[in-house]
């Protein structure tokens, strides 16, 4: 059953219910109302007959009226109504009581004072008749309405219904492969957190399908050259064994090309790992300074391999994000800086804080890059020309990723000491509570 029609049904039952409820209780204070009432007619009825004079006229005098009545003086009848009879209707003394003559039901009073007793009777039917035609007065109204308010409510139900209405239409339409947004144009207040947490669910359900598809493109796009590589030197070592020439040179090509390939599919699953649902789940308060001493640490030996020299110049910086993510973020730029810039450089990092931002630049003294590939080296898998370096093309693409989750902004522009200069700023934490180891 639908809402519409469960709603249409519930809310006439109730009114029907309440109306009829209503009628009940009406009849029953209008039959109260109405007896008092008939009773104080009775009573002024039969005192005006007590001190009329026409009882003197004997039994053929005629009163009109819905009464049936006797007059009595010394127990000898004085006047009757034609549909009273002609012995005492009751024996009672005084008072009001029900009883029955002539075949009907009736409500008596009896009035006794000097020797004259008066009796008044009127009959019951009449009275039900009455209390009835008052309750039909009062309920036929109600009874002519209530179509006319199942038209309200079913028009009301039907107004406030459509919004869902809307948006059930709207969900039924949607194959498996339709993940675009919802749109309900008339939107209730209820239904607007549904709409949004729908579009949400869709937005993510969308996110997840092409993180898949980028992860294989990925996957399939990197790992061709590889893995051609790999096949290459495992021919060049077999033909190499073949003639009992295989040098020191044969392994060094393949210990390299193994370890382009485990860096590729590292960067590869980390781009995929740093989703917006793990990274919310994960941010904490840190200290940017301790994570930047921590990354130049890890990569100090090949630092000094190169010959190069690196400085850190910061304070105590606090952030609220993702060590994980950070961690990547800047080992990628000292790495690039390390790879890219040559032998003999000099890597800077530095830190520089205001009120609610801290930028994190990255500097270096190589050759840097171009003005024409700057916009383009966010590019995944693009490699810039330029430099006789190979990579996987991904790195800088991680790194704006992850600035993008971070909600900051990302900078490269050309180095006062001659490299490229990285430029990142991150919104600072509040500090309420301990830095996490």
């Amino acid at each position: 059953m639908s809402i519409q029609r469960y709603l249409l049904i519930v809310i006439l039952s109730v009114v029907t219910l309440a109306s009829f409820a209503a009628a009940l209780q009406g009849y029953k204070a209008s039959r109260d109302s109405l007896t008092s009432i008939f009773d104080e007619e009775m009573k002024s009825f039969a005192l005006a007959l007590m001190n009329s004079p026409i009882k003197q006229g004997g039994q053929n005098a005629n009163l009109p009226s819905t009464f049936a009545y006797q007059v009595f003086s010394n127990e000898i009848l004085l006047l009757k109504s034609n549909n009273a009879p002609s012995k005492a209707i009751t024996t009672l003394e005084k008072g009001f009581l029900d009883s029955s003559f002539s075949n009907q039901r009736w409500r008596i009073f009896v009035l006794a004072e000097n020797n004259i007793k008066v009796i008044v009777a009127q009959s019951v039917e009449q009275r039900i008749e009455t209390v009835e035609h008052v309750l039909l007065e009062a309920i036929l109204p109600i009874v002519y309405v209530i179509p006319i308010i199942g038209l309200l409510v079913f028009l009301a139900i039907n107004r406030s219904l459509k919004p869902l209405n809307l948006l059930s239409k709207q969900l039924k339409q949607k194959n498996a492969n339709d993940l675009t947004p919802i749109k309900v144009n008339e939107n209730s207040a209820e239904l607007k957190p549904i709409e949004n947490i729908l579009n949400l669910l869709l937005e993510r359900l969308g996110n997840s399908f092409e993180r898949e598809k980028r992860l294989s493109a990925d996957a399939a796009h990197e790992l061709r050259t590889p893995i051609s590589v790999l096949k290459i030197t495992a021919h060049n070592i077999s033909v190499a064994f073949e003639d009992n020439s295989i040098t020191q040179q044969h392994i060094h090509e393949l210990n390299n090309n193994t370890v382009r390939m485990a860096h590729v599919i590292e960067q590869i699953i980390t781009l995929n790992r740093t989703t917006p649902e793990n990274f919310e789940q994960s941010k904490s308060l840190l200290d940017l300074r301790t994570v930047l001493q921590q990354v130049i640490s890890d990569n100090y030996e090949k630092i000094e391999c190169s010959q190069q020299s690196i400085s850190l110049k910061s304070e105590s910086v606090p952030v609220f994000g993702d060590a994980f993510s950070l961690e990547i973020l800047f080992d990628n730029l000292i790495k690039n800086a390390n790879k890219y810039s040559g032998k003999n450089t000099q890597i800077r990092v530095s830190t520089i804080q205001s009120e609610n931002i801290v930028e994190v630049v990255v500097e270096d003294s190589g050759e840097g890059i171009s003005q024409e590939n700057l916009d383009k080296v966010f590019q995944r898998f693009y490699r810039v020309k330029q430099h006789v370096e190979t990579g996987s093309g991904l790195g800088l693409s991680i790194v704006k990723h992850i600035v993008d989750l971070h909600k900051g902004k990302i900078v490269l522009t050309q180095s006062e000491l001659g490299g490229l200069k990285v430029s990142i700023v991150l919104p600072k934490a509040a500090v309420t509570g301990s830095y996490d180891d």
